[in-house]
């Protein structure tokens, strides 16, 4: 994999390991397998949040096992590491109020073992806690050292775009990364959000970010095997013929449907009305791991890619 440069100067790998589930679900053996094979890959870019797993643990786990790994490989300075504040932990942490921002943040470096996070995003929206609250607070971590970048993830777009003007227009860093759930397949876009803010991306999502040129780094890509499974498509996603054409033509490749789902993610900047997408995934399984990773390196041309965007 070659490291592509974001706008903020963040050297990335094309793809994102997410690390949600280690040290939970994902032995610390696994876990450390996997992230080790993503550096020999040519990886970097690595994923977590201040609340993994804590529908099944404490909501410790990720960044702990990372800050773990990090030190017995010696390998901080070879990682991107974006992690996030702001969403519930067992019902409690949920918010972007300034306290709740400084404290967390303190909480993340300290199981990162770490003194900076690469790219800090606000897991989600905080409509109650004043705008202006937030973005003084996530400044004052740049200003001190301890955050690079930061991010919104689960943002409306036109939330997202105020917070940017209003960075803007205090002299205050904005955000510089979206993380949103987007796949190859489309999202049916008539269902209710599960939450206040709609988590999926539209195409005028896609045409703000291409324009902005901020990147999308999109999680939940590979939809939990359905590449490999039709019958593992969510009920709200639609299959049907564009499903079809991706598998026909990993068949025709000699290739996985997911590492083509990957491939096309990585190549979608390419057509217009798309941002640079890097997807975000992860696998408990090392070899499919490795599979899906091979997708970054999967050359598609311009007709291939024109038949995958337009199916």
């Amino acid at each position: 994999m070659n490291n592509i440069t974001l706008k903020n100067g963040l050297s990335v790998s094309p793809v994102c390991l997410g690390a949600m589930m280690f040290g939970s679900t994902t032995s610390k053996e696994d876990s450390y397998a996997i992230l080790d094979a993503f550096l020999d890959l040519g990886g970097n870019f690595i994923d977590t949040s201040n609340n993994y797993a804590h529908w099944i643990g404490t909501g410790d786990e990720s960044e702990t096992l990372l800050g773990q790994w990090m030190h017995d490989r010696g390998c901080r300075d070879k990682v991107i590491i974006g992690t996030k504040v702001g969403f519930d932990r067992k019902g409690i942490g949920a918010g972007l109020k300034k306290e709740q921002i400084e404290y967390w943040c303190d909480e993340s470096l300290r199981k990162l073992q770490t003194d900076y996070i690469d790219l800090y995003y606000a897991h989600t929206d905080d409509a109650d806690t004043p705008m202006e609250e937030t973005i003084e607070a996530f400044e004052s971590l740049v200003k001190k050292g301890k955050v690079r970048h930061l991010g919104g993830s689960n943002y409306d777009t036109w939330r997202f775009t105020e917070f940017n003007f209003t960075a803007r227009d205090k002299g205050c860093t904005p955000y510089t990364v979206m993380q949103q759930r987007f796949s190859y397949l489309d999202c049916r876009l008539d269902l209710k959000p599960n939450y206040i803010f709609n988590e999926n991306v539209g195409r005028e999502r896609l045409r703000y970010l291409e324009d902005k040129d901020i990147p999308l780094v999109a999680y939940s890509c590979l939809l939990r095997g359905a590449y490999e499974d039709a019958s593992r498509i969510p009920s709200n996603y639609i299959g049907g013929a564009r499903y079809d054409t991706l598998v026909n033509m990993a068949k025709e490749k000699g290739v996985s449907g997911s590492a083509l789902a990957v491939a096309w993610m990585c190549n979608a900047h390419r057509m217009k009305g798309f941002p640079r997408v890097i997807p975000l995934f992860s696998s408990s399984k090392l070899n499919h791991f490795i599979d899906n990773c091979s997708g970054a390196d999967i050359v598609l041309t311009d007709e291939e890619m024109t038949i995958l965007t337009n199916a």
